[in-house]
């Protein structure tokens, strides 16, 4: 008798992995630049579909920050979204990614932590949520801490983390929601700014604070300003935030600088005051003709590039954070020296100094090219197109990878 044949085989059940349980524990609805990150990595993970995603609100830093005051200024249906995501108890997440300041400790409760850490000048005690637990610890059982740029990851080192446990995930933009504007829409939107066609507008959005270049920026704007009386400069408010009235750090300046800062270079300087949506400042950005940001010390700094993906080129420090992602014709970059000194008191504080004659070299160039009305001009192009693969999306992924 022949030997019977093995039955065959059933044909296998196909499984389908369940999305990772993620618990993201931080900031939303208000527009500090922690929460801003947050919020858009949390449309981004949720458009991946791979995620299961949760969101546990932690303390702000300032307890006056609220939506009203401080909004994110997202749009309607992506607000709600946010808004409505669950909490998650850690225990019975798959990850936690944690993102606030001071750095929270890793969740103990958690079967692993991602944590995000960004400096400008470095790390001190103050920079923890609890500073006795030592670096090692957030690199402990499969932890990980992440950092937007390899300037603060840097700093993280020096700082005495490991190398292996720190991982660089860049930040992006909204390519959509930060896009060029059109030659009608400029025009409008300059004029009703006060602003006439053939004025050169500069534009910095940042904190008006030493460690952005406020200093540097009025500095070289005055010297400007002196050989081209068409040249403008707008500036961000940044009261409602943290207290720092731009107004106020422009007097401050005029005092300490009588016969820099004179009343007519006060006057060629526009502040923006108050909370602004997205939208609103996608037209702030799409206005300028050169985004001008000559930092001493950055994690990342985001504004540059937002200026670029609305087509607005850019003029920045070189040797900082914005050296991951500035390339190309539309960024001009301002020598800048290295720097690592005790400051107040931060011990072994790191920065850049930029070279001032080189920044009003840099904008006095700008002026004499005039304003960038045309949308097609091939500055605007180039800021545009350095953005290409610096989207929240691209970021989402890179977080993925890591789950």
């Amino acid at each position: 008798m022949s030997a019977m044949a093995a039955p065959s085989p059933e044909p296998a059940a196909s499984v389908r992995r369940s999305p990772t349980r993620l618990l993201v524990e931080g900031w939303r609805g208000v527009s500090h630049s922690f929460a801003m990150v947050n919020q858009h990595q949390l449309l981004a993970l949720a458009r991946t579909g791979a995620v299961d995603l949760h969101h546990r609100d932690l303390p702000f830093f300032m307890p006056h920050w609220n939506a009203r005051d401080t909004g994110a200024g997202f749009a309607p249906a992506q607000a709600a979204f946010i808004d409505g995501l669950l909490p998650l108890e850690p225990a019975l997440a798959d990850l936690v990614y944690r993102i606030a300041a001071p750095i929270p400790a890793p969740d103990r409760r958690a079967r692993r932590t991602l944590t995000f850490a960004v400096t400008e000048f470095g790390l001190t005690d103050r920079s923890f949520a609890d500073p006795a637990l030592p670096p090692a610890a957030y690199g402990d059982g499969g932890n990980l801490v992440v950092t937007p740029s390899r300037w603060s990851r840097d700093r993280l080192l020096d700082r005495g983390f490991d190398e292996p446990g720190v991982r660089v995930v860049r930040h992006g933009v909204d390519r959509d929601g930060f896009a060029p504007l059109g030659a009608a829409e400029r025009a409008l939107n300059r004029r009703n700014l006060g602003f006439a066609d053939d004025e050169v507008v500069f534009l910095n959005v940042g904190l008006p604070a030493w460690n952005k270049g406020i200093d540097l920026l009025t500095a070289a704007f005055a010297a400007v300003r002196r050989s081209h009386p068409r040249a403008r400069l707008v500036i961000k408010d940044a009261s409602r935030l943290y207290g720092l009235d731009a107004e106020a750090v422009l007097r401050d300046l005029a005092r300490r600088q009588p016969g820099v800062i004179t009343p007519e270079v006060v006057g060629a300087i526009s502040v923006v005051s108050g909370n602004m949506s997205q939208a609103e400042m996608r037209l702030l950005y799409g206005i300028a003709d050169r985004y001008v940001s000559p930092y001493r010390a950055e994690g990342f700094n985001l504004p540059v590039l937002e200026a670029l993906a609305c087509g607005t080129p850019v003029i920045v420090s070189s040797g900082g954070a914005t050296d991951d992602f500035c390339d190309g014709d539309g960024v001009i970059k301002v020598p800048s020296v290295f720097v690592r000194a005790d400051l107040r008191d931060h011990p072994g504080a790191c920065r850049v100094e930029p070279h001032l004659p080189s920044l009003i070299e840099r904008m006095d160039e700008a002026v004499r090219a005039g304003p960038l009305h045309d949308p097609a001009h091939p500055l605007r192009r180039a800021a545009r197109d350095a953005t290409a693969s610096w989207t929240w999306d691209d970021a989402a992924r890179a977080l993925l990878a890591l789950f």
